[in-house]
């Protein structure tokens, strides 16, 4: 019983020095992602953006808009863009496939009519039909592809037609306020020999009023499953990428909405077909480029700006579809670069963000539900009292909550966008989210782990939510 006793105590020590390091790692970014959000909206606060209209040096910005059945959005999104307060732009809407009403849609508000097109494909897109121009809008262009070469070809078939040498990549379900591309590119144009990829915080849109891309109402739901997810946007916009994104470690530049330069997409050949999911593997592939070239000292910036809204899963099957893919791409990933591993070459990116990637989003949920079940046995057993379980048990609680507390008090400082209603609710979940939630997400992350060791590679769109309240378009 001895032997049995070290053995459960030993585990027991080792799981508690894992969580206490990762705990001080997550108060670590929370600080600096604070200090780093109050910077950044301060000089948003105080920021003149009327040179960016008027000086020689104004930077236009080509934005691609991947979209694959999107009716539900694709209106709102589209009429969203047209009113961009932007001195110049183009807008490229790739139809990947759909079988839904999306392309009479953009039909409908643009006036669509073919055009002929010579152009050289750097790019790996797939197949494409036809391409069209806007009569109403002559800075918007529409691709009909055949759909088969996931997000990534979409993307690729408007870099091959796209002008500009800055690129705003974004999902045709998010609605981008007007303000959102002058703020980011602002800081593009303070650094623009540096700054190769450039993103930015959204939220969730689920529940909003919006009427001819302006959002008329933003009535933040109270459904849980969508309220975590707000919740779990501000920590890791906030709490964490804001951090990395201080010593040029952010992982991602995420697809919802993501600025890049086009002369790094070029000489890497586009978005890769390889991947189930584009974004993350592009930033890493960015942080390699980077390394390659550290005498230019590229960098990938995160900004606390909330640029725009899009939809998230409405129920807790859609939910885990989407985080199950979520950890599989991340596997994915983790996995073809990890040669970076604790590279000096690569910087933070190697010592700071990739043994968090590992230890806490890849290997995480294991270390997580094996610590309590050995916990939960050990009192069971008798092996560990009572009151050490329980004081396991609280500090896991306290600690997400006060890493929780301090992201949300970061963001609400800087983007004065909840009411306090609704940020009391999010303070509540947070202390009930170990009970069910964090469980939800954990069985999804089991499930991508186990999809990624079948070697998965399809897409999973989860099922999008019907708005009821929409204006149907005719």
């Amino acid at each position: 019983m001895t032997v049995y006793a070290n053995i459960v105590h030993t585990v027991f020590v080792i799981m508690l020095v894992y969580f206490l390091i990762l705990a001080v790692y997550y108060i670590f970014l929370a600080l600096i992602g604070s200090i780093e959000g109050a910077g950044k909206a301060f000089e948003g606060s105080v920021a003149d953006y009327t040179p960016l209209y008027f000086s020689a040096f104004k930077i236009p910005v080509t934005i691609i808009v991947p979209a694959h059945n999107e009716e539900e959005w694709m209106e709102d999104s589209l009429k969203a863009l047209l009113s961009l307060n932007y001195p110049e732009f183009e807008i490229i809407v790739v139809n990947d496939g759909s079988t839904d009403r999306t392309f009479s849609i953009l039909d409908k508000i643009l006036r669509l009519k073919p055009v002929d097109t010579v152009q050289v494909k750097h790019y790996l897109d797939g197949v494409v039909n036809d391409t069209m121009k806007s009569v109403s809008h002559p800075n918007v262009t529409v691709i009909n592809k055949k759909a088969g070469a996931k997000k990534a070809g979409a993307v690729n078939a408007g870099l091959n037609m796209a002008k500009y040498n800055y690129v705003c990549v974004m999902d045709a379900d998010t609605i981008l306020e007007r303000d959102s591309l002058i703020k980011v590119m602002a800081h593009v144009a303070r650094d623009p020999d540096r700054i190769i990829g450039i993103g930015s915080y959204f939220g969730l849109v689920n529940d909003f009023r919006v009427k001819e891309g302006v959002i008329v109402e933003r009535n933040f739901s109270y459904n849980p499953i969508i309220a975590y997810q707000n919740l779990e946007y501000i920590r890791s916009f906030i709490g964490n990428r804001l951090a990395w994104s201080r010593y040029n470690a952010m992982p991602t530049v995420a697809g919802g909405f993501g600025v890049w330069r086009k002369d790094f997409l070029y000489e890497q050949g586009g978005y890769s077909l390889d991947f189930t999911c584009e974004d993350i593997e592009l930033t890493f592939r960015a942080h390699d480029y980077a390394a390659k070239n550290r005498k230019k000292g590229y960098r990938i910036v995160m900004l606390p700006y909330c640029v725009g809204w899009t939809e998230g899963p409405h129920n807790i099957a859609s939910l885990i579809s989407q985080r199950a893919r979520w950890q599989r791409v991340t596997i994915e990933t983790m996995w073809a670069y990890r040669y970076m591993m604790c590279e000096p070459k690569y910087g933070a990116f190697a010592f700071l963000t990739m043994p968090y990637m590992l230890f806490y989003e890849v290997l995480g949920v294991f270390m997580e539900m094996a610590s309590l079940a050995f916990v939960a046995f050990g009192w069971l057993t008798g092996v560990l009292q009572f009151n050490v379980f329980i004081a396991f048990f609280a500090l896991m609680l306290l600690l997400q909550a006060f890493t929780s507390l301090l992201s949300i008090l970061t963001f609400v400082q800087g983007q004065r966008v909840f009411r306090m209603k609704y940020i009391v609710y999010m303070i509540f979940l947070t202390l009930i989210e170990f009970f069910w939630y964090r469980w939800i997400i954990s069985i999804a992350k089991v499930r991508g782990t186990i999809d990624f060791l079948f070697r998965k590679k399809t897409f999973d769109q989860y099922a999008r939510a019907k708005r009821a309240w929409a204006e149907t378009p005719q």
